[in-house]
């Protein structure tokens, strides 16, 4: 039995999406969940859904980092928050093999340092989304908004990561890796990317180059590597491109209904991110998952079931070895 702690605050719909997500995912998914926050609320939930109380755990808490407040908060004067409790749940515990969280991305970047742990070579985690693009494959973009301000070698660490996560996630053996730039040519870019770009050409990896704008949805490589401000940029401007296609879509639905939902709904499986899961924490000793904050039940599933094919990846063993 998998064994993963959920922090159920942080989403825009309030913690009873988040708590019934996870009654959904028992009935799926073979885990055990131990679910921080308040007990009531949780108890009277998991028994609308027909869940038993032998089928999960509860740590009770009624407080929470919000999205307004400062990452470092966490450092310290907030054991008692959901977030603080699951990082210490999941660092001492030896049979919790993940966390899945809704909350404050700072406060889960900083969290992942000081309250469980990185992995010895590194001294910040990133984040990386798998993102759809051509030919229904999944694009995967490390970072996409957890360091703001990188160095060259900060880039070739994302690589690394992004190529172990591409392997596990997306059963990549030799994924295609790629440098965020202004254009294909070697010689263009920032004085960072060019940087990056020399120390990336000596690795043992299959890297393809530079990669520009719209190479996040033409499938020319399998992991984009950028700094986490450009990456966060990227990330929610393909989201945004999503939705509003699919209300263009909708203005031409009124003489042919059946087709344009068609359409529709091909769109909506391709950018609807609630059902992808969410953005994985890289380089912490444990796996640790982000979800977007309009996450709904179906997020909170499809977070655990990705949660549950890394594990079943040897996805932390496959990352220390990466970053040796």
């Amino acid at each position: 039995m998998n064994k993963i702690v959920v922090d159920i605050y942080g989403a825009d719909l309030g913690p009873e999406v988040v708590i019934n997500g996870v009654a959904q995912s028992i009935k799926k998914l073979n885990i055990f969940p131990v679910m921080v926050g308040e007990s009531d609320l949780i108890n009277s939930l998991m028994q609308q859904n027909g869940i038993e109380s032998r089928q999960y755990e509860v740590i009770h808490t009624t407080d929470y980092i919000t999205n307004n407040e400062p990452a470092a908060c966490i450092f310290g004067g907030r054991d008692d928050s959901s977030l603080a409790l699951a990082y210490k749940r999941l660092k001492e515990d030896e049979s919790c093999v993940a966390l899945v969280s809704a909350g404050n991305t700072g406060a889960m970047l900083v969290g992942s340092i000081c309250r469980l742990g990185l992995l010895n070579t590194i001294k910040f985690p990133a984040l990386c989304s798998a993102l759809p693009c051509a030919n229904d494959n999944l694009v995967c973009l490390v970072d996409c908004g957890a360091v703001i301000d990188c160095t060259e070698n900060d880039l070739v660490r994302f690589a690394k990561m992004g190529n172990v996560f591409a392997q596990c996630y997306c059963g990549i053996e030799r994924a295609r890796v790629g440098l965020m730039s202004v254009g294909r040519e070697a010689q263009k870019g920032s004085a960072l990317t060019l940087k990056a770009y020399k120390l990336l050409s000596e690795l043992d990896l299959n890297f393809v180059g530079n990669l520009e704008g719209s190479d996040i949805v033409s499938g020319y490589a399998d992991v984009i590597v950028t700094d986490g401000f450009s990456g966060n940029i990227l990330l929610k401007s393909t989201e945004a491109a999503g939705k509003k296609a699919a209300e263009i879509v909708e203005m031409f639905g009124i003489e042919n209904r059946e087709l344009i939902d068609k359409i529709k709904n091909k769109l909506m499986l391709a950018f609807d991110f609630n059902s992808r899961g969410a953005a994985t924490f890289l380089g912490t000793k444990k796996t640790v998952v982000k979800m977007h904050g309009c996450a709904n039940e179906d997020t909170v599933t499809a977070s655990v079931e990705q949660v549950l094919r890394l594990i079943n990846a040897d996805f932390a063993e496959q990352m220390a070895e990466a970053l040796k």
